[in-house]
């Protein structure tokens, strides 16, 4: 896990591939020409209850705060249960426990590098009770073979 500004995101190019230009387009939110998925997530965080877990095996999960701020537990995937797999084929799985691990707050401005094998809950409320509404990217990138989990 990587956490640090949008801003100091191009720092970061030799373990997240198009970190520099994504912090570019970051500025003027635009996703055309990418060579890979790119997509942009508005809701309201939830109570803890209404949180599952998941995991990737072969892609970087690079999450940038438009909007409000979250909570976002991760922990090793070891702590939980096997779960469904992800829908239409996604790479990994969803996972089974109550939040638990290093609690990460996500807020405008700001990037979380979720690396493959590591599980990661997200949606917290920063306020038991309070939702907040939240707009983000969600960037599916290509993990380096050494970063993935088989």
């Amino acid at each position: 896990m990587i956490v640090d500004s949008v801003e100091r995101l191009a720092l970061y190019a030799a373990l997240l591939p198009y970190a520099k230009e994504l912090s570019e387009r970051f500025q003027t939110r635009q996703t055309d020409g990418l060579p890979f998925e790119v997509r942009f997530k508005q809701y309201d965080t939830k109570p803890d209850e209404k949180r599952k877990f998941e995991v990737h095996r072969k892609t970087i999960d690079l999450m940038m705060c438009f909007e409000g701020e979250e909570i976002i537990h991760i922990c090793p995937e070891a702590e939980l249960v096997p779960g469904e797999p992800l829908p239409h084929g996604g790479d990994g799985m969803k996972l089974i426990g109550a939040p638990r691990g290093t609690a990460v707050l996500l807020q405008p401005g700001y990037f979380v590098a979720i690396l493959p094998g590591e599980a990661h809950m997200v949606g917290g409320q920063t306020a038991p009770g309070q939702a907040v509404s939240l707009s983000k990217w969600v960037v599916k990138l290509p993990s380096p073979k050494s970063f993935c989990v088989l």
